[in-house]
């Protein structure tokens, strides 16, 4: 019995804001850390799970990564900008 891994090529490219909501509970994931690990806002996230924007296609690839490899993130704390 072989197992064939998943490429990254074959990964879904699109998501639902309903299934961004079961990653993020998944990846146990607030929507800030979430921002974070994708380099994005936390205005954009909430955008994201509240249906307002489409998911970007390359954010939605990294998450279901992250999930198919059945690893957690590891998101760095938020720290404020020094000015």
């Amino acid at each position: 019995m072989t197992t064939t891994k998943k490429r990254i090529w074959d990964l879904d490219r699109e998501m639902s804001p309903t299934q961004l909501r079961r990653v993020l509970a998944d990846l146990e994931l607030s929507k800030a850390a979430c921002a974070r690990l994708l380099g994005c806002s936390s205005r954009t996230v909430s955008r994201y799970v509240n249906g307002l924007t489409d998911i970007d296609p390359s954010h939605a690839m990294l998450l279901r990564a992250f999930t198919d490899s059945n690893m957690l993130p590891n998101v760095p704390k938020w720290q404020p900008r020094l000015r």
